[in-house]
């Protein structure tokens, strides 16, 4: 490794550090999450869906609340980060299953504006994506958890209560599950803190 990209390496890796110092909680990968602490998020989540904004890939402001009467799949992710990239297009077969039953996955990338630009120019994402660095990080606090992984993803049903966090990559399974319980929800035979123990991963 030549010495610029030693110093580049190195430019990059404090410069996250400094973001994470000033946030005051880490965001971390599932590899490196320490034993036992894979469902600390979990309990300690608001109720309901936070209020903040961020950058949509056009420049403009989103409201998280833009999306009235939709449950969300919020999916936290980065261009850099293998498990990220690995479930978006689940996330796209998903999102073309269940959006006309008013279930919207809304993308949010901790991560820079112009890379997200141009890995979407690839990707073709068929659900919004909201950007920001500092930003993002600092939306991902609003839900109350003490650290997160990326990628992770927070469920809320169609009256945007949380029902739960799902740390690390996603799986079929997890989003069959969800509609499960959505299902439920709307049915009344089930409560919501059923739901919630039911999606607590």
């Amino acid at each position: 490794m030549t010495d610029m990209a030693r110093s580049a390496l190195l430019t990059l890796a404090l410069s996250a550090a400094a973001l994470l110092a000033y946030v005051g909680y880490r965001a971390v990968l599932p590899e490196n999450m320490p034993d036992g602490t894979e469902h600390a998020g979990a309990s300690v989540l608001v109720d309901t869906l936070p209020e903040f904004a961020l950058e949509d890939l056009a420049g403009e402001m989103r409201s998280i609340h833009g999306w009235e009467g939709d449950a969300l799949v919020i999916n936290f992710w980065a261009t850099w980060c293998a498990p990220c990239l690995r479930e978006i297009p689940l996330l796209k077969e998903f999102q073309d299953a269940n959006g006309s039953a008013g279930v919207q996955v809304v993308g949010i990338a901790v991560d820079h504006l112009e890379a997200v630009r141009a890995f979407a120019e690839d990707m073709s994402f068929n659900y919004p994506v909201l950007v920001g660095q500092l930003a993002a990080m600092e939306a991902a606090a609003e839900f109350g958890l003490e650290f997160f992984v990326l990628p992770f993803t927070v469920y809320t049903d169609h009256r945007k209560r949380i029902l739960g966090v799902h740390n690390g990559e996603l799986h079929t399974e997890h989003l069959d599950e969800l509609l499960l319980v959505l299902k439920a929800l709307e049915a009344g035979s089930m409560d919501i803190d059923a739901a919630r123990a039911r999606l607590h991963h």
